[in-house]
């Protein structure tokens, strides 16, 4: 996996200074370019991602703990994968005000998925002092 990655790593770069050499000819065939780049490195992790992830998932089950949590901190995960992937997209095309309002609704996003975490933490803590 260590290869793989240091690829990824080459390909984003490579894909860095033709957008570079791009963007002094045409601006929206760079933002094109940065974006297939930046789709292709997603999806190819996380296809690397998914296999470890259904290792932690069987122990889980086969010790049958609580999935609650763990599901919870993956949707956190992917919430932040995506939404660090749009504000870049948005940086990238020179829309730093979409970008950080992708950052905002991601942060909405995070706050709405613990709420019921929260409300759980709550209860137990009350519990505790009845």
């Amino acid at each position: 996996m260590t290869t793989e990655i240091f690829k990824i790593l080459i390909i984003c770069f490579l894909s860095a200074a033709f957008c570079v050499v791009l963007r002094g000819k045409n601006e929206e065939y760079a933002i094109l370019v940065s974006v297939a780049t930046g789709v292709f490195v997603t999806v190819f992790l996380f296809q690397k991602i998914v296999a470890p992830i259904s290792a932690i998932e069987a122990v889980i089950e086969k010790y049958a703990v609580e999935t609650e949590y763990f599901k919870t901190a993956l949707k956190a995960v992917g919430i932040g994968y995506v939404t660090s992937f749009i504000s870049d997209i948005c940086k990238d095309s020179g829309q730093m005000s979409l970008a950080s309002k992708a950052e905002l609704a991601g942060k909405c996003a995070l706050f709405l998925l613990s709420v019921p975490l929260i409300i759980k933490v709550l209860e137990t803590a009350i519990g505790f002092m009845k």
